[in-house]
């Protein structure tokens, strides 16, 4: 649902907003008294952690020409695989050495200066939404409502955006067996 959400209004709200969430649950991880708390910030930690995942295709089509997607794209693929591999590796050494409720804390805080990367130096890369700002400032200052960016003249709205991407992703879901075995993994290792 983000995906079309983010063609709308940009992707660094979205990414920016969903790593803040993500930070914020390691903190409801780390001071989280029973197996309800843990569970909740758990499910809300994947949910906001899973948006890098989700829009990291059309970030990189935003940010490559088709000719040079690939190594990008790769890289971006094999480190998430290798990630999901050998986290539980390292993560179970230092839980048994200083119990998970540190390692919870220590990843917490480690993210906050890499927060503030994200909120200093990420720039949107979604060309459509620049032009859209870039419209309606001219807009601003000149007064003339004739300044609009195209996508805003063609783009289907939030309702319908959503409505489509939610069916085409369903469909592919339920009909392509690589799409659907895929996805199984991502749901089990992630």
């Amino acid at each position: 649902f983000l995906a079309p959400f983010c063609e709308l209004v940009g992707r660094k709200i979205v990414y920016t907003a969903g790593f803040i969430g993500f930070c914020l649950c390691f903190i409801g991880l780390a001071l989280g008294r029973n197996m309800a708390t843990i569970l909740v910030m758990r499910t809300l930690q994947g949910g906001f952690g899973s948006i890098g995942t989700i829009l990291v295709g059309g970030t990189f089509d935003d940010m490559f020409i088709p000719d040079h997607r690939a190594v990008p794209m790769a890289l971006f693929s094999h480190i998430a695989i290798f990630g999901t591999m050998a986290a539980p590796i390292y993560a179970g050494f230092s839980d048994q050495g200083i119990g998970w409720r540190w390692s919870e804390a220590i990843q917490g805080l480690s993210n906050i200066p890499l927060l503030v990367v994200v909120l200093l130096c990420f720039k949107e890369t979604r060309g459509g939404v620049f032009l859209q700002n870039r419209a309606k400032m001219l807009r601003k200052e000149t007064g003339d409502e004739r300044w609009v960016a195209q996508e805003q003249l063609q783009a289907p709205g939030i309702k319908e955006a959503l409505y489509n991407s939610s069916v085409k992703a369903i469909a592919m879901l339920l009909s392509e067996p690589v799409v659907f075995f895929f996805g199984m993994w991502i749901a089990f290792t992630w």
